[in-house]
């Protein structure tokens, strides 16, 4: 009887599968077991990134330019210029930094310097610093010697204050000994004398905040830690080296030193005042706004101004959230009382809110008002309105995506507020007034009211309304 293989056939390939299913969990199992080389091992993410396409890499020589002014790479830069000017054998050092970006090839620079003392007999600072030779390289590379800092406008910057307020020139004996060292600031400030101007005394006090930015990322060598660190606000004081009253924003220069400002005439008188450390900062006159102020670039975003105009919402604890989708559209005309008035501003702004009467319209006179009412105002404010002056620097706190209309005294070109709105991200509106002079001194445009054709300015302010119809959450046609 020949065996029926066909009946066997469908068990063998059942027991061949069983089998096989058997080995393979056995040596799967020990597989997940097994030990693993490190190099056999693949990771999901090496968290190394390949350089991006060469396109995306190549930047306009614009962007460089607004990068070296109004970004980061202008606090980097300063960083990596920083110099001590003191002989190895001098007591004290002082380290200074360095910044190229006037028009003018002018080197700008503040310094930071320690020990030092206060002499009240003779009100000046002391350090014991015998200059040094610079060598060929930093020469090469546009280090100035000493001597050669400039000078500033109002008895500004550096060299006037080095000159007239700290003697550099050996007083060793009148220095705090190594073992009373400790780590205290003392900033000398000499201020504009415009204390009133906004946009004067804001240059000068961004520049002082620039100045202790970049302290903050740059280790001195001799400590191996940042010249200065959050902690030493504590222990840091501005000096007033000037006369000038207080002013309005006289408070903002604690923004960055806890101890009360002190002026230099409150310094004991009958003493040698241990002061550690000195900070001159940058003048307000190299701050990079400053800098081609009479011709239109095209920088569009500066971290700078954000930082600065954030720090100066925190300092005043004015709230930066959004404004509410059913708030109305707010503009503020800036009310100048004692030039550079706008003729018939009282019957224009009327015609403009019968135009608009969905749209809040205020005048303000911010010469009446705090400077923390000020800012609050133009933290509210979506479109400001003024004529060529300080005033139009309020565009600074206003929200992201605002709105600045300038009308321009007729001969004027600047183009300083154009710059600042796009440095912002705001809406910049302008038309220059009619050349209609009511005084025939020299430079008129400074003290001379300014006239505007009534269509005109109702053209001019149509359109700056109108571009706000849609910002942020709002949604309105510009034409019905």
């Amino acid at each position: 009887m020949i065996p029926d293989y066909s009946l066997r056939r469908p068990r063998v390939a059942i027991a061949l599968f069983v089998l096989t299913f058997v080995v393979l969990t056995i040596f799967g199992v020990q597989s997940l077991w097994k030990p693993h080389k490190e190099e056999s091992v693949i990771p999901y993410h090496t968290g190394y990134a390949l350089p991006l396409p060469h396109d995306y890499q190549q930047l306009p020589d614009e962007l460089t330019f607004c990068q070296e002014r109004f970004g980061l790479e202008y606090l980097r830069s300063l960083s990596n210029s920083s110099i001590n000017y003191c002989e190895f054998e001098s007591r004290s050092s002082l380290t200074c930094f360095h910044s190229q970006t006037a028009e003018n090839g002018r080197v700008d620079s503040f310094c930071i310097g320690a020990p030092a003392s206060f002499d009240g007999h003779g009100k000046t600072f002391q350090m014991d610093c015998h200059f040094r030779q610079l060598s060929i390289e930093e020469s090469t590379k546009g280090i100035p010697r000493f001597e050669q800092f400039p000078s500033y406008w109002y008895e500004t910057g550096p060299r006037y204050i080095f000159n007239k307020y700290i003697r550099t020139d050996g007083v060793g004996d009148t220095l705090p000994a190594p073992e009373k060292l400790s780590r205290s600031f003392s900033i000398l400030v000499k201020r504009e004398e415009k204390i009133t101007n906004l946009w004067h005394s804001l240059m000068e006090i961004s520049a002082l905040y620039m100045t202790l930015d970049v302290l903050q990322i740059t280790q001195d060598q001799a400590t191996r830690r940042a010249f200065l660190t959050a902690e030493d606000v504590q222990d840091t004081q501005v000096v007033i080296l000037d006369d000038h009253p207080d002013g309005p924003y006289y408070d903002m220069w604690t923004l960055f030193a806890s101890k009360p400002i002190i002026r230099i005439n409150e310094l004991p008188t009958d003493e040698i005042l241990n002061v550690n450390t000195l900070i001159v900062p940058l003048p307000g006159a190299s701050n990079p706004l400053w800098q081609g102020d009479w011709k239109a670039h095209s920088c569009d975003h500066s971290k700078l101004l954000r930082a600065f105009s954030e720090r100066v919402l925190k300092f005043y604890s004015i709230d930066k959230e959004p404004k509410s989708l059913d708030s109305p559209l707010i503009l503020t005309f800036i009310d100048r009382k004692e030039k550079r008035r706008l003729i018939n501003k009282e019957l224009y702004i009327e015609k403009l809110r019968s135009k608009f009467p969905a749209v809040e319209i205020q005048m303000v006179d911010f010469a009446t008002l705090s400077f923390v009412e000020q800012i609050r105002i133009a933290r509210r404010t979506d479109i400001l309105v003024g004529v060529h002056g300080a005033g139009l620097t309020h565009e600074l706190f206003q929200r992201p995506g605002s709105a600045v209309v300038e009308i321009i005294p007729h001969s004027l070109a600047h183009k300083g507020f154009r710059n600042l709105a796009k440095l912002l991200g705001h809406g910049y509106f302008s038309t220059h007034a009619d050349d209609r002079p009511t005084t025939t001194a020299k430079d008129a445009w400074q003290t001379d009211d300014v006239s505007v054709e009534e269509d005109r300015f109702m053209t001019l302010l149509e359109i700056a309304v109108k571009s706000m119809y849609n910002r942020g959450l709002l949604n309105n046609d510009v034409i019905r």
